[in-house]
């Protein structure tokens, strides 16, 4: 299997004052593409009205591996992965959610709005079929994606893509009801941006909400973690895009666990009850899951394998990189590039 290169509908000439630099018109839809730093190049992609950010890097002629990363994050935090341990063998393209980085915001967050991005960007770029990689909502969308279009879908990697341990109203209706209307009553009147004085701030918060994030990770994504204002900078995401989630319930997930047919690598952090135990409060709830909780999850994919990783948190790619970077690696050659 050869991936499709991009379909090249219109290119202008190379700028003879920067070598290596050109724009280029890829694809249904795609436009203003650019070489922005070494192999790494970003494009754009047009989904349901939304100009989408969309990064490559690695061999055109490689097996393709689109990923997804999850809220409130950014494409960028995978690059540094991507580059050490999957770019020689692979090309790489990451997927600039809605809502986020260098992406359009909207008032669409329905996760068949998600799900139809990824759609649109495969339909774009040619793609026959390709490996998929999620995390978080990312998982999220690339287990919905790789249950409807299974012809699409060759292996798939799920990174804390199973969502958070089950909480005490779950399989109430009555809570379940109420939980509902709190998310949506949330989301009536959000709160203005507070501003951020420096870029050396943003890296700072970085660290303080992930205490074993390497520096030079943090340094390095805060630009694309923002926007700049007048007063300063506001984070780049839209804190809305989590309108994803309202009234979705592990049932909902299970049925699409089931219909995922390609070989699937789950990994889960250890100490992931860090980040649900702050995400949600309240009703005895610590963040943990249950002794077998994700182990039945797991069983539910027909060809899943499940690695724990003991010293990250929720955010993997922050916490143990080279260890992700090198087991996706390995399942993708055995499972996808053959």
């Amino acid at each position: 299997f050869a991936a499709t290169p991009l379909h090249l509908v219109h290119q202008h000439p190379p700028h003879t004052t920067t070598p290596g630099k050109m724009t280029l018109r890829y694809g249904v839809g795609a436009s203003g593409d650019e070489i922005i730093a070494g192999n790494l190049q970003q494009h754009t992609i047009r989904s349901q009205g939304l100009t989408l950010n969309l990064l490559s890097v690695g061999d055109a002629n490689a097996p393709t591996l689109m990923m997804l990363h999850g809220l409130r994050d950014t494409a960028h935090a995978l690059v540094p992965m991507v580059e050490a341990h999957l770019a020689d063998s692979y090309r790489c393209l990451l997927l600039e959610q809605r809502g986020h980085g260098a992406s359009d915001k909207t008032a669409a967050y329905a996760m068949h709005n998600f799900i139809l991005d990824v759609h649109n960007a495969a339909e774009a770029l040619g793609l026959p079929d390709f490996a998929l990689f999620g995390h978080s909502l990312g998982g999220h969308i690339a287990t919905k994606y790789a249950a409807l279009f299974p012809e699409k879908v060759s292996a798939l990697v799920l990174v804390e893509g199973l969502g958070p341990p089950r909480r005490p109203h779950e399989g109430d209706a009555a809570l379940e009801l109420q939980a509902y209307r709190n998310m949506l009553l949330s989301r009536t009147n959000p709160p203005d941006p507070r501003p951020i004085k420096s870029l050396e701030e943003v890296a700072a918060r970085l660290l303080r909400n992930n205490p074993r994030m390497d520096r030079e990770l943090a340094t390095g994504i805060a630009p694309h973690m923002v926007r700049s204002t007048d007063d300063g900078y506001v984070w780049s995401f839209d804190n809305l895009a989590n309108s994803v989630f309202i009234g979705n319930t592990q049932r909902d997930n299970a049925r699409f666990w089931r219909a995922v047919s390609c070989p699937t690598c789950i990994v889960t952090g250890r100490l992931s009850f860090e980040y649900w135990g702050r995400q949600m409060t309240g009703d005895g709830f610590d963040g943990s899951f249950r002794e077998g909780e994700m182990e039945s999850r797991v069983a539910e994919f027909q060809r899943a394998e499940h690695h724990w990783f003991d010293h990250s948190g929720h955010m993997v790619h922050y916490d143990e990189a080279d260890r992700l970077g090198q087991l996706t690696r390995h399942f993708l050659d055995t499972h996808h590039n053959n």
